[in-house]
C-alpha cells in the first residue's frame, strides 16, 4: 500500500512539474464565452477554481460534470483550450448540463498557464496568486478537497 501511495505521489508531482508554481502571479485575460460576452477568468473578490479542457479529451468528459457540485462561495470557470469550433465546445457543454461559466481560450492563455494536460486545474486566490494545481480526473470530493480554504 505505501508503494501505491509512492508511487502515485511521484507520477502527480511529476505531472504538475511544468504547472505554475503555488504564490505564483496568474495572468487574468478577458475571454468570451459561449454566449460571446467578454468574461474575465478570475475574480476580484474571491477565489476561483479554473479548469481547463479540451471538447475532445475524455477524462475531461468524465469529469467536467463535477464543478457544478462545487461550493457557491468559490467562483468557477471552464476554459476549454484545443478545440476546432465553437460549436464543438457547445456540444460538449451541451451534454453535460454544467452549472459554471464555460470561457472560449486560446493559445495565448494555454501558454500562459502552462496547459499542457488536460484537464488541468488552477486554484488562484482574489489577488491572484495560485494557490493550487493539478491534473487528469478528480472526482466532486477530490475538488472539494483541493478547493479547501488553504
Amino acid at each position: 500500500m505505501a508503494l501505491a501511495v509512492l508511487i502515485f505521489t511521484g507520477v502527480t508531482v511529476w505531472m504538475q512539474r511544468d504547472m505554475l508554481q503555488i504564490e505564483q502571479q496568474a495572468n487574468n485575460f478577458v475571454l468570451p464565452s459561449l454566449s460571446q460576452q467578454a468574461t474575465p477568468i478570475l475574480s476580484s473578490s474571491e477565489r476561483t477554481l479554473v479548469y481547463f479542457f479540451a471538447p475532445w479529451c475524455n477524462i475531461c468528459k468524465l469529469s467536467i460534470g463535477n464543478l457544478s457540485g462545487l461550493s457557491d462561495d468559490l467562483n468557477t470557470v471552464a476554459v476549454a483550450l484545443d478545440y476546432g469550433s465553437t460549436k464543438e465546445v457547445k456540444t460538449f457543454v451541451g451534454d453535460r448540463d454544467l452549472q459554471v461559466k464555460v470561457l472560449l481560450g486560446n493559445s495565448q492563455v494555454a501558454d500562459a498557464y502552462q496547459v499542457n494536460i488536460y484537464p488541468s486545474y488552477y486554484v488562484i486566490d482574489a489577488q491572484g496568486k495560485v494557490l493550487g494545481r493539478s491534473v487528469g480526473y478528480s472526482s466532486l470530493a477530490g475538488l472539494l478537497w483541493r478547493t479547501r480554504e488553504i
